[in-house]
């Protein structure tokens, strides 16, 4: 028997979401999700840096792609806002309907 053996794993398509897009995220543990700016992207984790309501303070979280693979996360990004795309959620399994005509005469 090997010491190590070859096994797949979930990983992040790091074409889909990269540094610098808009993301809101929501744990199941949690009570509200959360608005940030992704700061970082690797197969294995996503890290967003949001502000928590305190002056000049900034944080971070992070979401593991085994966690969302799991279904533990509601994750929600865009490069720009004019399109939105969504993981399924964690509690239901059912993915959000987010395609909305955008109104650019505003």
């Amino acid at each position: 028997m090997a010491l190590i053996q070859e096994s797949s794993r979930p990983v992040f398509d790091t074409t889909q979401i990269e540094r610098g897009h808009l993301l809101y995220a929501k744990h199941r543990s949690w009570d509200e999700g959360k608005g940030g700016i992704v700061t970082r992207v690797s197969e294995d984790e996503i890290t967003v840096q949001f502000h928590p309501g305190i002056g000049n303070v900034t944080n971070h979280f992070f979401i593991p792609a085994k966690e969302v693979a799991a279904g533990e996360w509601l994750v929600r990004w865009s490069a720009d806002l004019s399109e939105v795309k969504t993981t399924e959620d964690a509690t239901t399994g059912e993915t959000e309907d987010l395609d909305r005509e955008v109104d650019d005469d505003f």
